[in-house]
């Protein structure tokens, strides 16, 4: 599995990224609303969606949503795919044989696959029963073939396929036919604790198998497809996706005529909302949530969500230096970032000590000691040590200069924000850190995944398994470890987390990850993003979902 990548905190903060239930799978609390000495109130941890029963829900009318970047490739297995906007549209139109519920745990959906159990512990076997129903919109059946298929495109063994991750597909010695062509028999040779996150969402063999169809059939494409919605338009001169109900699916029917899902960076998504062209709006910091919090006709709703924001380095250039990475982890007060990203919302925001755990889950404890302290003597003995001499206001060494860019994208204002505040921190120890802004639509697919950068911002988005982040921290020539950033002792004991079944003992071993993650200076967390959403007060199991959560897109309407 993979992380989904939310596009760098950008005016609707997006970023952020392994939150509640991202790598935890759970979010924990109960969701109250207390308020700490500064007046500002803690975040629920339940979701804020405007819950009503369908029976309360008009037939039809057009929902209409912002997404904060264009979408060009939708097969979410390719290394392009993860992004946290075509993973909620992928929801209404792609399989998920496990969801993520309120409570941040995995729920079998039984549209798709009636029954999923372990067989054998040794081999670890899991068998899937596929829904007699299930087909893929094109007319043909769901079978095991699909499953077969995606282990074998993800899995690694083939590097023509350009995969996200093969975090647990690399676990599976077989999946083969059971009693039918529904009937699907999965076998590991290395026990995989979170098998529960694998074939979601899963991709038709039929569309997919050549390494040509996996890069690129979607591409710009939805050729075919499974849900109670389907893509229909997809307009990139607008930057408008369009799906509407699809008249193949055979589960409960959705409510709405279509949705329009329109791309807006910057705030132009507030002045879409304000403007009432469209429903619902994303308003995670202090400009953008004054602007909303008093509109007329607007419900304000509230929730911890899955994703982080967090600052990542890369290899590509003089950060292939450790020693120079973990001096700016001492210089950079993370605090002060958070408080930039909080500002003046009615909600307090805390760092975030933890690659692998927010605040809210279970296992979550900070880590940041020795290695990532806000220390700023002890960077500038790092970097003394480390031969880079003072030189005027900065220092160099062998007559090249300590300066580094940091690559975020345009109409990114609070990822602009955050950039400059760094830019000073790094200043006071001789480090030059230059803003270099970059198209919007080509900010992942050109700088983040290729590692084109020395320090970029952007969001992680949890999927509710830990498994989800194992590719962000490993070594490996594929996956999400963008900067390539990485350890061998990191590698044995993701290993380990991984075949450990037993959730207390995993989180032992995940915070032994993340104690190496920070020694080796791979990445900086800043804090856990709320999320705060106004929207049309009509319209109903819709909003402020918590942690992980899945949308249920049949139940997503207007109240009559």
């Amino acid at each position: 599995m993979k992380h989904r990548k939310v596009l760098a905190v950008t005016a609707a903060l997006a970023g952020i990224a392994l939150a509640v239930t991202g790598c935890s799978g759970g979010s924990g609390g109960s969701g109250g609303s207390g308020s700490d000495d500064s007046g500002k109130k803690t975040l629920p941890t339940s979701a804020q969606i405007n819950p009503k029963p369908v029976s309360d829900l008009a037939d039809g009318g057009t929902l209409r949503l912002p997404i904060q970047q264009w979408i060009s490739q939708w097969n979410y297995n390719q290394v392009d795919g993860p992004l946290v906007d075509a993973a909620t549209i992928e929801q209404a139109t792609m399989p998920y044989v496990y969801t993520i519920d309120g409570k941040g745990a995995p729920a079998l959906d039984t549209d798709y696959v009636s029954k999923a159990e372990v067989t054998s512990d040794d081999p670890l076997t899991i068998s899937y029963t596929i829904n007699d129903k299930a087909k893929w919109n094109d007319g043909s059946e769901i079978t095991w073939r699909d499953f077969e298929n995606e282990w074998k495109t993800t899995n690694g063994t083939d590097k023509a396929y350009l995969i996200a991750g093969s975090t647990g597909y690399e676990d599976i010695s077989s999946v083969t036919k059971g009693a039918t062509d529904k009937d699907v028999v999965v076998k590991f040779s290395t026990p995989f604790s979170d098998w529960k996150s694998l074939f979601s969402p899963l991709y038709p063999a039929s569309q997919t198998s050549t390494p040509d169809q996996f890069n690129n059939g979607y591409k710009g494409k939805v050729p075919v497809s499974s849900g109670p919605y389907k893509i229909t338009d997809l307009n990139e001169t607008a930057g408008t996706v369009t799906m509407k109900p699809d008249e193949n699916w055979w589960g409960d029917k959705p409510k709405l005529d279509q949705v329009i899902f329109r791309s807006l960076d910057g705030n132009a998504d507030v002045d879409a909302y304000l403007n009432k062209e469209i429903d619902s709006v994303l308003t995670t910091t202090s400009e953008r949530f004054d602007r909303v919090k008093n509109a007329k006709n607007t419900k304000i709703l509230a929730s911890t969500s899955a994703q982080y924001t967090h600052v990542d380095f890369s290899t590509n250039g003089l950060l292939k230096d450790k020693q120079l990475r973990l001096a700016i982890q001492h210089a950079v007060n993370r605090d002060a970032l958070a408080q930039v990203i909080g500002g003046t919302l009615p909600y307090k925001l805390g760092t975030l000590d933890n690659h692998l755990f927010l605040s809210t889950d279970k296992g979550y404890k900070s880590n940041v000691k020795p290695n990532a302290t806000f220390d700023v003597e002890k960077a500038k003995k790092l970097l003394d040590d480390d031969g880079w001499k003072t030189d005027g206001t900065y220092r160099s060494k062998g007559g090249k200069q300590l300066a580094i860019a940091i690559t975020i994208p345009s109409g990114a204002p609070t990822s602009q924000q955050l950039a400059q505040v760094m830019q000073q921190q790094l200043k006071e120890i001789g480090v030059k850190l230059t803003l270099k802004s970059v198209a919007t639509d080509d900010f992942f697919e050109q700088y983040v995944t290729p590692g084109n950068y020395d320090m970029t911002i952007f969001v992680w988005g949890g999927t509710g398994f830990h498994s989800s982040s194992a590719t962000i921290y490993t070594s490996g020539a594929t996956g999400q470890n963008y900067g390539r950033v990485s350890s061998d002792a990191i590698d044995k004991l993701t290993k380990q987390a991984l075949s450990e079944p037993d959730s207390d003992k995993a989180n032992v071993i995940w915070n032994k990850i993340d104690k190496q993650v920070w020694s080796i200076g791979h990445s900086m967390p800043i804090t856990a993003k709320p999320a705060l959403v106004a929207q049309n007060p009509k319209l109903a199991n819709y909003g402020a979902f918590a942690g992980a959560q899945n949308i249920d897109w049949t139940k997503v309407g207007f109240t009559k």
